[in-house]
């Protein structure tokens, strides 16, 4: 990820999130008091944020996001020191630093941390604009308190079916997945908005397009599953669902010869012998009329 502009609404949700941090946390004896108070005021300023835009995140955000490494993975390091053959007093006065250090390693053979896939996550929903800044250039609270939500709703789903690489790619994938589960519950708007999300955290994948063109076409936004389609064929021109799906879209809003030419013609080519194609074709056509194209 490039470096962030201070006006960026992912540079004051993390300021955000540090100032409540601040909030939350007792200063010791001899703490400076009046310089941490000036240092706030500083954030403030540099990144342009007024006092009540500064509650829109949960105080404990940060705590749990740097909370990663549990009692149990604290365990496993010492188990496997203690494996090694270290001594029990050696295990003992284990240290944060190495601690730290044997999560960076497993970091990089899992995956990223997940306080570093929640900026990968804000990145790239601030590409579609799922914030939706106010007027004075914050976030939209509520798309704030949302977007927390379903990234805290996608982590647990991906640790409870044992994901082992915590990634922007497996990210994506579970909103997929979720986004298939409320098509199935025919709520076609939160779908699509689920495939955007997939869709701004890998958009190079053939399949989130395509779902996300299906969704459209529930709602008669057929210009928009159009393009999903021809975003879809444009990475995997050999993806024949895509070309059905185009083919339908076009059918929908009466434009008959590219329906054929450009859509379920083109479906059956790479997939003759997909009965779903057949189907969705004869839909609309007569069964004779479409005999010469099978």
């Amino acid at each position: 990820m490039g470096k962030l502009k201070s006006d960026s609404p992912l540079s004051r949700r993390i300021v955000r999130s540090f100032l409540d941090f601040l909030d939350s946390v007792e200063p010791a004896p001899g703490v400076d008091l009046e310089g941490l108070e000036v240092a706030r005021e500083c954030l403030v300023e540099v990144f342009k944020l007024d006092s009540a835009s500064i509650n829109y995140v949960k105080p404990d955000l940060l705590v749990d996001i740097f909370s990663s490494l549990d009692e149990s993975e604290d365990k496993k390091i010492k188990s496997d020191l203690s494996h090694r053959g270290t001594s029990d007093n050696a295990t003992a006065s284990l240290s944060a630093h190495d601690i730290g250090d044997n999560w960076t390693k497993e970091s990089q053979s899992t995956g990223v941390s997940k306080d570093e896939l929640f900026g990968q996550f804000f990145a790239a929903i601030e590409k579609i604009h799922f914030l939706r800044a106010m007027p004075d250039g914050n976030d939209d609270p509520a798309q704030l308190d949302k977007a927390t939500r379903l990234f805290e709703d996608a982590v647990n789903e991906m640790e409870r079916s044992g994901c082992q690489a915590f990634d922007h790619k497996n990210l994506a994938e579970t909103f997929k997945c979720q986004g298939n589960r409320t098509m199935q519950s025919k709520q076609y708007s939160d779908a699509i908005e689920l495939y955007s999300i997939a869709v701004s955290l890998c958009d190079d994948n053939a399949v989130y397009y395509c779902n996300r063109a299906a969704a459209y076409t529930q709602i008669q936004k057929y210009n928009e599953a159009i393009r999903d389609c021809h975003k879809s064929i444009e990475i995997d021109p050999n993806y024949s669902k895509a070309y059905s799906r185009l083919g339908l879209a076009y059918y929908a809003q009466g434009n008959y010869a590219d329906a054929i030419e450009k859509g379920f013609k083109k479906a059956l080519q790479l997939d003759p012998n997909n009965q779903s194609v057949k189907e969705n074709i004869q839909v609309g056509f007569s069964v004779p009329f479409f005999t010469s194209l099978l």
